[in-house]
């Protein structure tokens, strides 16, 4: 049985990368999940001859755990691929609802309907 540390190439204490498919998630997910760390980590996304990118994180902090956080990117890559499943699904639903509940208003044929 694999473990998600099995996928992480851990390069040095404060490195490592992580080859991601894009046939299983959006390059904007991968984009979004990459974001959230760059507060403690340099990180690049480059692409791969195949269906895949790597992303390469560099600590700022040479103490971090570089796999533990790296399992943290892991769950929010699946955050942010639902986040995008559920907009393309339901988005036009919601901006209905949000165009009405911005509309004008007609008082009197809402009061009738009281």
């Amino acid at each position: 049985m694999k473990n998600i540390t099995d996928f992480i190439c851990v390069i040095g204490p404060a490195q490592a990368n992580l080859t991601i498919d894009t046939s299983l998630y959006d390059i904007e997910a991968i984009h979004a999940a990459t974001y959230q760390f760059t507060g403690s980590y340099h990180v690049l996304i480059t692409p791969n001859a195949d269906n895949s990118v790597t992303v390469i994180f560099e600590a700022k902090d040479k103490a971090r755990d570089v796999s533990e956080d790296l399992k943290d990117f892991a769950n929010s890559l699946i955050d942010h691929q639902v986040r995008l499943q559920l907009e393309k699904t339901n988005g036009k639903i919601r901006d209905l609802i949000v165009t009405h509940a911005f509309s004008p208003l007609d008082l009197n044929k809402e009061m009738k309907s009281l």
